[in-house]
């Protein structure tokens, strides 16, 4: 007789919503261990107008209303409370679970992906700490780890293991992200006939997305026949199209699914990330799966997998990002990074990556 599967719960409130780093990951896990656990994921409900993203066959999926983080209520709440909109996301969806009549304590392990999801599931739910597992990008709150045992931690990505064992005096596992088999092609992809530069992501101050469309604007790269393409949403998509919604060299995708994401990253030039802040680099990981050559800022937490494959101009220096995007423009040199960083790419996969949070998830 065959043991009976782990019946998990993942907590992600922003996945059935929106797209980012970690609704990606939790759409991955939700793909890869569907017929290795039984998976109940429990998010936000997306908001009025806005279409559901997850939709993973096998997986059951349960919704709650809440304060999403880019809705004009949590900005507001956020000013008046003087705290971050994602702590009011956090706190407004575990209100919402309290009132729901959901029963935790039939999920045989319940595992998170937010620090403020992780602590506040551990501090309103104290009887069932053991069976909760964290997989985070990062901690930054002062009493998490008061509230959180460090042995049910694990970090997806490598900017934070360093910072914890500086600041708290914690060792805690690191884990890579992996990429999609859908983003590789089916061979080395020829040089493109268009000069298409590419964004995909949050637009949010991190990623400095709005010094990328002045750069742009400003560096003559639409009079040489370049065009800038912008997937993703966040709290300043209403700003640049305000500013840029009627430039002909630019065009804002607003958020998509990973299949049609997938359709426009093939059609680039180049994937341009000049982020200020990751714990790994997913989007970076996906260009190179692609075969698009990606330019991105030389973070530690990039730089530590992505090795050279990337190329990294100076820090928002515009000139370095023009003289660097104008090299590609030699088909061989092109040609010659997209197949570099794509076979680099066949060593992260999620399956590889899944399991592992599947062994650490069911230890103990």
């Amino acid at each position: 007789m065959k043991p009976e599967k782990l019946h998990l719960l993942f907590i992600c409130p922003t996945v059935a919503g929106y797209i980012g780093g970690t609704e990606t990951v939790v759409s991955q896990f939700c793909q890869r261990l569907r017929h290795k656990a039984r998976i109940t994921l429990l998010s936000g409900a997306p908001a009025a107008g806005r279409k559901r993203l997850f939709d993973v066959e096998g997986v059951e999926l349960l919704t709650l209303p809440f304060i999403a983080r880019d809705s004009k209520l949590n900005r507001v709440l956020s000013k008046l409370l003087m705290t971050s909109r994602f702590k009011i996301e956090s706190y407004s969806f575990f209100r919402e679970l309290g009132k729901s009549g959901i029963e935790l304590s039939r999920y045989d392990r319940i595992v998170t992906f937010y620090e403020a999801d992780a602590y506040l599931l551990s501090k309103r739910y104290p009887a069932l700490r053991e069976r909760l597992r964290h997989f985070l990008p990062g901690v930054s709150m002062r009493g998490f780890f008061r509230q959180v045992p460090a042995k049910d931690v694990f970090y997806l990505g490598y900017r934070a293991a360093q910072k914890t064992r500086r600041k708290w005096g914690l060792e805690i596992q690191s884990l890579p992200l992996g990429v999609d088999d859908a983003f590789f092609p089916a061979g080395p992809p020829p040089y493109p006939g268009a000069k298409r530069l590419l964004y995909i992501g949050r637009l949010d101050g991190s990623k400095n997305v709005d010094w990328l469309a002045d750069f742009f604007l400003q560096s003559g790269l639409a009079r040489q026949g370049y065009h800038l393409d912008i997937v993703g949403d966040g709290p300043l998509l209403a700003s640049m199209l305000a500013r840029y919604g009627q430039e002909p060299s630019m065009t804002f995708h607003g958020r998509q699914r990973q299949d049609a994401v997938i359709g426009i990253l093939r059609q680039a030039f180049l994937l341009l990330h000049p982020t200020e802040l990751e714990s790994f680099g997913l989007t970076i990981l996906e260009g190179m799966a692609a075969g698009i050559p990606v330019l991105t800022h030389g973070l530690d937490s990039i730089k530590v997998w992505a090795k050279d494959h990337p190329r990294y101009p100076a820090h928002l220096d515009a000139a370095a990002w023009r003289s660097e995007i104008l090299k590609f423009e030699q088909p061989d040199y092109w040609r010659s990074v997209s197949e570099a960083s794509l076979e680099y790419a066949k060593a992260f996969t999620w399956d590889r990556v899944a399991d592992q949070v599947l062994e650490l998830t069911a230890a103990r």
